[in-house]
């Protein structure tokens, strides 16, 4: 059997900014984009790759076809399944298995368009 005939969720294979953060650190947020999604992952390239294990808070808008609903922005927490190399050099693809979701309300938190998030050292 191969892995994409075991997954539970589709994926969709798009690409969509995001932030992320080691959970419960003061360590900057990194950027990233997705690879693909699915309800319950994402890969996602970077160059900032965490260690496999790693809990991470996730920040990024997903398409209403994904999730079934319309959220402004959603906060995701999850851990670091999988760390490859990336599609060029400095590059690394990051699997991460969503443990929950919290959607976020415009008011509640800045959304994604309304700046940048420092880069990563």
């Amino acid at each position: 059997m191969q892995a994409s005939d075991r997954r539970t969720a589709p994926r969709f294979r798009i690409s969509i900014p995001l932030h992320f953060q080691v959970a419960k650190s003061s360590e900057p947020e990194c950027t990233a984009e997705t690879l693909d999604v699915s309800s319950r992952g994402v890969c996602m390239e970077t160059d900032a790759p965490p260690r496999i294990g790693t809990i991470l808070e996730v920040r990024l808008r997903l398409p209403e076809m994904i999730m079934g609903w319309r959220v402004p922005e959603w906060r995701i927490t999850g851990h670091v399944v999988h760390v490859g190399a990336g599609s060029e050099p400095g590059k690394y693809g990051v699997g991460v298995e969503f443990h929950y979701y919290e959607a976020m309300a415009p008011q509640r938190g800045r959304l994604l368009a309304e700046g940048e998030a420092p880069a990563c050292a």
